[in-house]
């Protein structure tokens, strides 16, 4: 969706944006004075430059319509609000060509005698609204900009700690190969991609959180530890799936739940396969048909005591699955037309002899290419050799 009124210059800092766009009008306070304190010197400064001559009301007026000019071009760049700052724009061309001629013609100019104690008192305001503006910009920085700062500080931390939870893949069990990677929307991303060894065979999956950013990403890491704690165990992926629910269910919101597709296989090609609320896993056949392989059911933590199901499949020499995330078929044009899932299956099939990676770069090429990445874009490819 557009944003209506905001004002969009190249070499914008997105930071600064963000930190004005947050705060409230009090802890904007000490920010909106300092820049009052800074600008309002053009009124002494500016009589101090014609020799201390000018009538006091026009000191007075360069003052205040300097500090709330410089206030409105302030304000209307870092909050990107085209009004205030076309307002202020027209306002300050006004005041150049018609706002002083008028009042310099009625006003007289200041007396010899009396010009040596305007500048000193000049001198003095210039002094004590540096100081004002200085101590303003102490105030803003010590106390909004820091915490600030602090959350940037904790959003590079969690981001760094989503790098580790969720890394490429790029890895070999048996005759079977994998390839997968998510790539967030966000600095903290709610999906998952994982391939882990079981026993004398692997697991393989990809997970969605619901909803963006640190709570999902949360989400994300328990729900991968408590995967990865089962997986220790022995049972069906149905099992599985109901015991993930049990334990996700009291630890989160009620608005969120996970999305899985899992495949568990061993050295033959007998797989199990579990779809919950998810995408259909793609399977490409050698002949270059692809099928959709699901189980209709809710994702994960939603219903307490919901009866999961898991199905089985073969894989066959050369053949190549894929599990993807919502985040590469809900992509959309500038006529708001979705990419959908089957220019994903017309791609796999034309292009299921090349290397998995190859494959995995030209989904995620395709679906940025359709239009701007809204939601986590994160997939995973196996083949059996």
């Amino acid at each position: 969706m557009k944003r209506v009124g905001t004002l969009r210059l190249p070499g914008f800092n997105r930071s600064l944006h963000d930190l004005v766009s947050s705060l409230s009008p009090r802890a904007l306070l000490p920010l909106g004075l300092a820049i009052v304190a800074l600008f309002a010197v053009v009124g002494p400064v500016t009589d101090v430059v014609n020799g201390g001559r000018l009538p006091a009301s026009l000191v007075v007026r360069n003052t205040l319509f300097a500090s709330f000019v410089a206030l409105g071009y302030a304000f209307g760049w870092m909050r990107r609000n085209l009004w205030l700052f076309l307002f202020t724009l027209t306002a300050n061309v006004a005041f150049s060509i018609f706002g002083s001629r008028g009042f310099l013609q009625s006003s007289p100019p200041l007396a010899a005698a009396d010009v040596p104690m305007r500048l000193q008192r000049d001198g003095t305001a210039i002094v004590l609204l540096m100081v004002t503006s200085y101590s303003c910009f102490l105030r803003f920085i010590n106390g909004t900009a820091s915490r600030y700062l602090r959350v940037h500080a904790e959003m590079e931390l969690a981001h760094a700690i989503h790098q580790v939870l969720v890394p490429a893949i790029d890895v070999r069990h048996g005759d079977y190969e994998f390839t997968g990677f998510s790539a967030p929307s966000g600095e903290v991303g709610g999906d998952l991609v994982d391939v882990v060894p079981v026993d004398a065979g692997w697991f393989g999956y990809v997970a969605d959180v619901s909803g963006h950013g640190v709570s999902s990403g949360v989400v994300m890491g328990m729900f991968k530890s408590a995967l990865r704690m089962r997986l220790r165990q022995s049972g069906s992926l149905a099992s599985m799936l109901g015991d993930l629910n049990a334990v996700l269910l009291p630890l989160k919101s009620s608005a969120m739940f996970v999305t899985l597709a899992c495949v568990r296989g061993g050295a033959g090609g007998a797989l199990e396969y579990a779809v919950a609320g998810h995408l259909p896993i793609l399977r490409v056949r050698a002949d270059g048909g692809v099928d959709e392989i699901t189980t209709p059911q809710i994702p994960i933590g939603v219903f307490e005591d919901y009866a999961f199901v898991s199905g089985s499949m073969v894989c066959e020499r050369g053949e190549l699955l894929a599990l993807i995330t919502d985040g590469l078929t809900e992509v959309f044009d500038a006529t708001d037309r979705e990419l959908g899932l089957d220019p994903v299956k017309t791609l796999l099939a034309s292009s299921r002899g090349r290397p998995l990676r190859e494959i995995g770069d030209a989904i995620v090429s395709m679906a940025r290419a359709h239009g701007a990445q809204m939601d986590d874009q994160t997939l995973l490819l196996i083949r059996r050799l």
